[in-house]
């Protein structure tokens, strides 16, 4: 027994994760692609089998889909457990709200919805992971701690070595036994580190 579906893709990458994801699930199917379009051709033993693997090829498809395409408020979402590049979710959040973007939360779904296009996205997950992966040897305590120094490292460009320093030589951060752990208010520290004591956003130059 089959069912064939059939669809569009908006790109060459979104027909590429769907391809390699099809391939990872255990579903016999094949699919079909032509420009644009595409036939999916799901197979089952009986009707209960055909209709589960139709509906989980549907629920990928339409996973798939909002990485690439824009939904009515023009927003992308993107699933916090599947991204490219390993980031913590409120890094993540932070970084794009930082930058100027739009991001919901969507906690039922643990998914992020966001005007950033996938390209962009994961550019911007790159930079944090390979910032991130810099404090792999620091003695920084908490994870809120090593998110602000990789947010502020970010965005105005400077070296995570200097933003500790800076933090320390302002009383954001202190050393207690051996760690470097917060000692103000972390919205406090991440404005003054961000803006300046004069509120004036350093941005660095354009990424």
């Amino acid at each position: 027994m089959r069912k064939i579906i059939s669809s569009k893709v908006s790109c060459d990458e979104e027909l590429l994760e769907l391809c390699e994801r099809l391939s990872r699930m255990n579903i016999d199917c094949t699919i079909e692609s032509k420009g644009d379009h595409i036939k999916i051709y799901v197979f089952g033993y009986d009707k209960d089998s055909l209709n589960e693997n139709y509906r989980a090829v549907m629920n990928l498809m339409d996973k798939v889909r909002r990485k690439y395409r824009k939904d009515k408020e023009g927003l992308y979402e993107y699933s916090l457990s599947e991204l490219k590049y390993p980031v913590n979710k409120n890094l993540v959040i932070d970084a794009l709200k930082t930058l100027g973007y739009k991001v919901i939360y969507l906690e039922d779904e643990n998914a992020i919805k966001t005007d950033v296009d996938i390209n962009k996205f994961n550019e911007i997950l790159k930079e944090l992971h390979e910032l991130y992966q810099e404090l792999r040897f620091s003695n920084l305590g908490s994870k809120p701690v090593k998110n602000l120094v990789v947010l502020v490292s970010y965005i105005t460009k400077k070296p995570v070595d200097e933003v500790i320093e800076e933090a320390l030589e302002k009383g954001f951060f202190r050393e207690e036994e051996g760690k470097i752990v917060l000692n103000k208010d972390i919205n406090l520290a991440k404005k003054v580190l961000l803006e300046g004591e004069n509120g004036d956003k350093d941005i660095g130059e354009e990424r």
